[in-house]
Order: structure tokens, then C-alpha cells, then sequence
């Protein structure tokens, strides 16, 4: 039976360790073909969001990834990326690269555009010559954003000073009434100028009977004076004639085009009156925003929560651990080595503090004490006094005193909670610690090489001794994570180490992985699927 449970403990953990290093294997933190592919050094005045294993594309396609990025120490102050590119790709001496963005909320990489074919292939190890294409800052857009609304804001407050208050009303009016008298001047001009053309029409046609008259005269003429004499007679009739009709045409032309002008500004001006009351009544947003202070603050606090949140969400880092412990010795009320399993989750809203949430399973598991209190009550429900009653031992060991009843529960969950101060290069936690009050203490040690990283715990917690059966002393453990890698660590140290029957040795491993991490494995796992999706896509077409 016992030999079942140890299979099943096996079991689990070496399933949890595959799923742990095949996530390993998804992100990026394990890599055996790095020989395949060429190192390059990329400057950066702001890298806007670019995190470490970050894709590095060539005209939309994934050839890399960003080895690291960080922040020089030279003057001037710039971000130096550090990428890996497949070989089968070749950079030339006039390539640079761009930060761009997966759609709106998508994660950062590296654009890299590949320069002229003619020049020379950069080698392996080089810097990209070209000077880099900054991206766009979120905050420019958001202070962009601000500087609209101050303008608008200017804008507005400037059309509410000439425009708002009792002075600013009368002048509106007044000038909307202006217009209106205008134009009932300009229809009554207009009505002047067409019965003037229909009164002077008959003389018009006077004139032209003049004409016939002065041509009568001049077939007349024709037959008693000189032929010359009677033909410049007859062109000048005929001038006269054309141009009296020319010029009452252009007449009648005119008067049709003031009347429709006439009534086009009328109703240009009813517009205007009408826009102007609606305005006036705070009618629209250019309404609300001269009459209602408080539509222009709800905007601009809106606008200010939006850039708060933001920078919340940019400053808010998440860091995921989980790794198992296994025992020396066998631990107390239990034949067997005991081990624990933790998994942590670390959200950091600053660089000071964090939060940590802790889940703790046990093999051995933790001890539940119950209290059984027996008392004599008479009829009424008086309580009795035992010293008066003739019992014997036995019967007040079963019936009067209080009973202590021990459950041991194996293979149990505990929940932990803490909080965390961070000084410099140590952490104070206090908090929930396995299931009851505690206190740690994280020391990250200075080894002066990036090739290792030692963090030293110290924690104390069950102060008096309530998941041990025969020890009140408080249980004190001393942790230790070995970083050979970034996200793999071992774990030494011992648990308990000062109690009589459970102090313990205890040896294991975990891993530990950032929200850029987790992000990057989103992101890859988010584009494997719809790889996938695309690909049954394709066949089916194909099929059919």
C-alpha cells in the first residue's frame, strides 16, 4: 500500500517536472542550437516595452529572438539589445531595425529590415550601422492627447468668454437681428429692380419700333440719296438693335440671380440663428462645453484616470515560482520521508513592495486538534458540582474532564499570504506561512558573476508548535536556491531545524519564470494555434 503511494508521489512529480521543462522549452529558456544561428548588437534610445526572448522578425516572419536587453552605462544613457539570427538570413551593411507592436494590446518585437544586396554582409558579432527607427511611445500619444484637450480647452474658454454671459447674448442677438434686416433689405431691392424691368419693357419696345421707323426711312432714303449713304444707315439700326436686346437680357439675368441669392442668405441666417440658440441653450457637445464647467472636468478627469491606469499596468510585475522539496530523514508521526510542494505567485506594483500568494501541499500533511469538554447539569440545567458527586476515577476520566482528540491529515493543502518590503538586496516578508503566522527573510547573495545566483531564506512560522504532536518550539526553515540558469534553480536546505523529532535536511528544484516570460509563452503558444488552425484550413481546401 505504501509502496502505491510512493509510485503515485513519483508519478506526479515527474509529470510536473515534464510540463515544467517543456514550458521551459516553449519560452526559450533551454537552447541546444544556438550554433545555427549569427549574434548582432542593436542601440535603442527608448525600447518602449521590448522584453528579453521577444520574437525578431524579417518582413513579418520569426528568424530570432532578443537574447537580452539592457541599459548602458556610458553617456549618453542608450538600451542595448543583444538578438540571435537564423544564418539563412543575411544582414548587409545599410540594415536597421524598427520596435513594432502586435496589434494594439500584442507583445514587442524587433522589425528587421535587411539593407542592400550589393553592399557587404555584416558578420556575426557586428553592430547594425544604420541608426534604428525609435517606436512610438504610448505616453507621447497620451501627452499629445493632453495637449489637444489644453488647446480645445483654450479654445472653448476663449468662445465662452466672447460669446457666454448677458453682454455676449445681447451681441448674438443683435447680430443675428442685423442680418435679418439685411436681407429683407436685399428682397426689397430686388422687388424695386424687377418692377423697374417690367415697367420700362413698353419703352423698350418703343425703342425698337423706332427702329423699324428709322428703317422705313432708310428704304426710303435708298431710293432718293446715294446707295452708300443708305447701307451705313441700315448697319446702324442693326447695331442699335442687337444691343438694346443684349442689354435687357443681361438685366433679367441679373435680377433672377439677386433673387436667389437673396433667398440663400436667408437661409444661411436662420442656420446661423439656429445653431447659435442651440448653443446658447447648451445644446451639443460645443454647447455643453461653453455653459457646463463640469462636462469639461468629467472629460479631463476620464482622461487623466485612463494615464493613471496605464502607468499602473506598466509598473505591475508578475513573477511565477514553483519547486518541490524532498526530505532526508522521516519526519515526525510519519514512517516516511516526508516532501513539499510550493508554488508561488509574486505581484510586484513597485520596485519597494510586492505580494505573495502561496499554495504549500505536504506528503506528510498537518495535524487538526479537537477539545471535549463533558459536564453534569441536574433537571433545571444547573451545572453540578463533581466534588460532590461519588464517582469513581474512572467515570470523571470519562464523563468530567476534557478529552484531546489528534487528526492527522495527510497529503493536505495549505494556503500563504504575505506581504513584502524590499531593501536593496534583502526582502522582508510577514504574513500567512504555511497555513499560520510568520515571518521570512530574503537575502540575495553578491556573487560578482552573472553565471550564478544564490538567494538565502530564513523563515519562521507555527511559533507555537501546532502542527507538531510533543513541541511547542517555534518551526524555523532555512532555504536556499542555487540559479544556474535563469529560470532553473536548485534548492538546498532544512526544515524545521530546531525542533526535537522533525528537524530535516531536504534537497530539490524548481523554476521560476517573469510576466515577460509568460508573455513570450502566450504569445508563441497564441501563434502555434492559429499556425495550426491555418494549416487544417489549408488541407481541408485542398481536400475539397
Amino acid at each position: 500500500m505504501q509502496s502505491s503511494l510512493e509510485t503515485k508521489v513519483g508519478m506526479f512529480v515527474l509529470a510536473a517536472l515534464s510540463v515544467f521543462v517543456y514550458m521551459a522549452f516553449q519560452i526559450g529558456a533551454f537552447r541546444f542550437d544556438q550554433g545555427r544561428y549569427s549574434t548582432y548588437h542593436i542601440y535603442f534610445k527608448d525600447v518602449a516595452g521590448l522584453a528579453r526572448k521577444a520574437d525578431v522578425k524579417i518582413a513579418g516572419v520569426k528568424v530570432g529572438w532578443v537574447e537580452t536587453v539592457e541599459l548602458t552605462s556610458s553617456e549618453p544613457l542608450q538600451v542595448h539589445a543583444h538578438i540571435m539570427v537564423d544564418r539563412g538570413y543575411a544582414l548587409y551593411e545599410d540594415a536597421y531595425s524598427i520596435v513594432r507592436q502586435d496589434g494594439i494590446l500584442g507583445t514587442k518585437y524587433i522589425e528587421l529590415i535587411p539593407g542592400d544586396p550589393l553592399l557587404s554582409p555584416l558578420p556575426s558579432g557586428s553592430v547594425l550601422g544604420k541608426p534604428t527607427v525609435a517606436p512610438v511611445s504610448f505616453d507621447e500619444l497620451l501627452q499629445q492627447f493632453k495637449d489637444i484637450a489644453t488647446n480645445v480647452q483654450g479654445v472653448t474658454q476663449s468662445l465662452h468668454d466672447a460669446i457666454g454671459g448677458q453682454a455676449g447674448k445681447e451681441q448674438l442677438r443683435s447680430m443675428v437681428t442685423n442680418l435679418s434686416t439685411t436681407s429683407d433689405k436685399l428682397a426689397s431691392f430686388t422687388t424695386v429692380l424687377e418692377r423697374s424691368m417690367v415697367e420700362n419693357h413698353d419703352k423698350i419696345n418703343t425703342v425698337l419700333e423706332i427702329g423699324d421707323h428709322v428703317k422705313q426711312l432708310s428704304a426710303q432714303l435708298e431710293n432718293e440719296v446715294l446707295p452708300a449713304v443708305q447701307e451705313n444707315i441700315d448697319k446702324i439700326a442693326t447695331a442699335v438693335s442687337e444691343n438694346i436686346n443684349r442689354v435687357a437680357s443681361r438685366m433679367e439675368s441679373t435680377a433672377i440671380a439677386l433673387t436667389d441669392a437673396t433667398a440663400q442668405v436667408q437661409e444661411g441666417f436662420k442656420s446661423v440663428s439656429s445653431i447659435a440658440c442651440k448653443i446658447d441653450e447648451g445644446q451639443g457637445l460645443i454647447g455643453k462645453l461653453i455653459n457646463e464647467e463640469d462636462t469639461y472636468q468629467d472629460i479631463k478627469v476620464a482622461v487623466q484616470g485612463l494615464k493613471n491606469y496605464f502607468a499602473t499596468i506598466d509598473m505591475l510585475q508578475v513573477v511565477f515560482d514553483s519547486h518541490f522539496e524532498g526530505m532526508h530523514r522521516p519526519a515526525e508521526n510519519y514512517y516516511f520521508e516526508d516532501s513539499k510542494g510550493y508554488i508561488d505567485i509574486r505581484l510586484h506594483p513597485n520596485e519597494n513592495y510586492f505580494f505573495l500568494l502561496q499554495l504549500v501541499s505536504s506528503e506528510k500533511g498537518w495535524v487538526d486538534r479537537f477539545q471535549i469538554n463533558h459536564y453534569y447539569r441536574d433537571k433545571e440545567g444547573c451545572l453540578i458540582d463533581t466534588d460532590k458527586l461519588h464517582l469513581t476515577d474512572a467515570q470523571r476520566l470519562e464523563n468530567v474532564f476534557t478529552h484531546d482528540r489528534e487528526i492527522f491529515t495527510r497529503y493536505t493543502v495549505k494556503l500563504g499570504l504575505q506581504i513584502g518590503k524590499i531593501f536593496g538586496d534583502i526582502a522582508f516578508r510577514i504574513g500567512i506561512l504555511e497555513g499560520t503566522a510568520g515571518i521570512g527573510l530574503d537575502v540575495d547573495v553578491p556573487l560578482n558573476t552573472e553565471k550564478l545566483r544564490w538567494v538565502s531564506t530564513f523563515e519562521a512560522f507555527d511559533l507555537r508548535g501546532w502542527n507538531r504532536k510533543n513541541d511547542r518550539r517555534p518551526h524555523l526553515k532555512w532555504l536556499n536556491r542555487m540559479f544556474f540558469m535563469h529560470n532553473l534553480y536548485f534548492v538546498f536546505g532544512a526544515d524545521d531545524f530546531i525542533s526535537k523529532r522533525n528537524a530535516n535536511p531536504f534537497f530539490g528544484a524548481g523554476l521560476r519564470f517573469g510576466d515577460d516570460d509568460v508573455k513570450y509563452f502566450l504569445s508563441s503558444l497564441a501563434g502555434y494555434f492559429s499556425g495550426a488552425s491555418y494549416n487544417g484550413i489549408a488541407k481541408t481546401t485542398c481536400i475539397n
